[in-house]
Order: C-alpha cells, then structure tokens, then sequence
C-alpha cells in the first residue's frame, strides 16, 4: 500500500482561511494528493450542559474543571473525520489538523511505518505521527529516512497529525462517541488501558505555534473554573497512566 491509497483528512474552521491556506500548501509540498478538508466544529459559546453527547459533571469530576467548548469542538471535529473515515473501504485514513507543518519525507515514512506493522501482524490502533515527546516507550524497528516506530505505552498528547486503523477508529464510535474530556486526553487514556498505541520518531509533523482560532485566551480560562481538586485529579491521571505504561514496557522487553 502506498499512501495514495490513504484517505487524508485535515480540520480547519471555516473562518480560518489563511491556516486553510498554510496547511493545503504543507500537504501539496509534502506530495499528498486529493486531501480532504473536514469544517471544524466550533464549539465557542455552547452550554455544553445542554448537549446531548457530553456529560459536564463526568468531565469536571474526571479533570477537576469545566470543560471547554473549543474542546468539546475539538472532540467532535475528530469524531467526524473517522466517521467520514469508517465510511470508506480503506484499512487506514490520517487526521491532520491545521496548524501542521509536515516533514518532506512524510509520505515515505508514514508508508514504511504502515508496511512494518503489517509484517509484525499484531493489533494496533493508532500511530501518533507528530509527537512533541516521547515518554514510556519502546524502540520497535528503524523505518525510513532517520525515523523509528516506538511502541507508545505512554501515549503523547496533541492530535496534529495521527493515523489510525479501522479497528482503533471503530473502538472510538462505538465507546466513545460521548465526550467527557479533551480528546488528547481521550486517546492517551484508550491507548493506555489497550497497549495499542505506536508513534513516529522523530516526529513527522509538528505545530506551526500559530495560536488557535477556537480556543479563547489562554491567559484567562486557565484557571477559570477550576475545583479544590484539580490538582490532584491531574496528578491521579498522570500516575495512574504512567504506572500502566511502565508495566507495559517491562512487560514488552520481557
């Protein structure tokens, strides 16, 4: 298979013309063709308390604060790009957002990378092809061009560029169709508990730094909101999550 075959999918919010712009021009540098662009969900201004598929109390008890509506419109912008994804025949599809900026190599190695799973014939999810670090993991193969595919135990969070098969994408409509956390969080947590997450390093894609679009001032909801419990439920997540990873990893060198 070559990455021709993969359907590509890249979220940008209407208004957002000149990141529209920014990300079609990465795509054609990085010789993908027939890219297709999901309109990204704008949460802003939603009382999220009054939509059907997010539970706020889950939320705020799991996170120690309100979740955000640029969040809930993050959640649900990934949501429609594996639908969209699921509805093809295609046993694997990429989600890119649009603050991406691609490698030059992005193609031969996301290729490589979904050549060497194959071969290994073991179940996985979801490869994280634009990692900001890499923390708990196992080395698995070189692939191409300088890059490794890692075993993530401890999946990274963003969600810049991430590749996915119908297995990993169908395990997301079918048990997590309701958004009770950011989706980054979401897919670190799945990807804990199920040992079927992988990543590319050194990472094939990573932010542009542009700020976003749909996510309001950083500087006055960072602590809006928050519960006397915040902290700890953080650390709880980080713990909990890391304790797993580490038994993993043990478990692979095993």
């Amino acid at each position: 298979m070559t990455i021709g075959d993969i359907p590509v999918y890249y979220i940008n919010l209407d208004s957002s013309t000149d990141r529209r712009a920014a990300i079609e021009a990465e795509i054609r540098a990085a010789g993908i063709t027939d890219a297709i662009r999901v309109p990204a969900f704008d949460g802003r201004g939603l009382d999220l308390s009054r939509v059907a598929d997010c539970d706020t109390e889950k939320a705020h008890r799991f996170l120690g604060r309100p979740l955000r509506g640029a969040e809930y419109g993050c959640y649900r912008s990934h949501l429609d790009c594996i639908e969209r994804f699921l509805a093809t025949d295609s046993p694997y599809g990429i989600v890119l957002e649009d603050d991406a900026e691609l490698t030059t190599e992005f193609q031969e190695v996301t290729a490589a990378a979904i050549g060497l799973l194959e071969r290994r014939n073991q179940p996985w999810d979801l490869v994280h092809l634009g990692p900001g670090r890499m923390k708990i993991h196992s080395r698995i193969d070189a692939l191409v061009a300088g890059h490794d595919l890692r075993k993530a135990h401890y999946f990274p969070m963003m969600t810049t560029a991430l590749l996915w098969s119908r297995p990993g994408a169908q395990n997301i409509l079918d048990h997590h169709r309701r958004v009770t956390m950011p989706v980054d969080t979401q897919f670190r947590e799945i990807m804990v508990k199920r040992g079927t997450g992988y990543a590319i390093w050194p990472p094939l894609a990573r932010q542009t730094g542009a700020t976003s679009d749909i996510d309001g001032d950083g500087a006055t909801r960072k602590a809006h909101g928050r519960s006397w419990y915040y902290g700890l439920a953080k650390q709880e997540r980080l713990w909990r999550n890391k304790v797993i990873a580490y038994g993993r990893k043990l478990a692979h060198r095993a």
